[in-house]
């Protein structure tokens, strides 16, 4: 069954404290976009003047380490917004969006997304609280890694896409995002070899079943005692 765009925002919770034409308003402004992977959003130092949502897949956020290498910050999943939320159009964003598997979202302009903030307050507080959600996934995750061994890491991270992305498979979870070990490093802080030799030592044991086009997890208490 195909929804349109207005929908999306219904399900995940955007529509509350906005009337019947500001609905329509917003149903009237709204597009939706699909991309393939690796197709990028938004780039550094670009003002944007619209908001996303994501509505199905995944976006990749890519910024910069305080080293100058290369980082995956997160990637958003259904219902998380991004774009530029500020009052004036000064301040570009600073990080890279780009589709981590073909996926699909909407954008709606951003004067008319603040207008509706500034009208509705019930609908400005469930956009700050998607916002602030989003803001300590992110955070909590950095906090989560620091000072954990390697394979702590790289469970902790593993589970955490499971939670976002994972389809039951059995007795396992099925991760359909094809991130390369590389991808992983970025997410973790690892080389793509040292992400490679864990890989291979949980697919020995039965951990996990693993290539480019998705992660299988076949035994995640064995992940969750790894993370611990």
């Amino acid at each position: 069954m195909k929804h349109n765009a207005i929908w999306y925002f219904e399900r995940f919770g955007l529509l509350g404290g906005l009337n019947q034409d500001q609905r329509h308003q917003l149903e009237r402004q709204t597009r939706m976009h699909a991309l393939k992977r690796g197709d990028t959003v938004c780039l550094a130092g670009e003002a944007t003047d619209v908001v996303y949502i994501v509505k199905s897949g995944a976006v990749k956020v890519l910024g910069r380490s305080p080293e100058g290498t290369d980082v995956i910050l997160g990637l958003l999943a259904p219902g998380d917004l991004f774009g530029e939320l500020a009052p004036t159009g000064d301040d570009p964003e600073e990080q890279v969006a780009q589709a981590a598997v073909d996926s699909i979202v909407c954008t709606v302009p951003r004067d008319v997304f603040l207008r509706m903030i500034a009208d509705a307050p019930p609908f400005a507080l469930q956009v700050t609280k998607l916002m602030g959600l989003r803001l300590r996934r992110f955070s909590s995750r950095v906090e989560e890694l620091l000072g954990k061994s390697a394979s702590a890491r790289l469970a902790h991270t593993l589970l955490d896409l499971a939670r976002q992305h994972g389809i039951p498979d059995g007795d396992g979870v099925l991760i359909p995002l094809r991130l390369s070990q590389g991808d992983l490093g970025k997410l973790v802080g690892l080389t793509r070899e040292t992400v490679n030799g864990i890989l291979q030592a949980w697919r020995d044991q039965g951990v996990v079943v693993a290539d480019r086009r998705m992660i299988r997890l076949r035994d995640t208490a064995r992940l969750q005692r790894v993370k611990s």
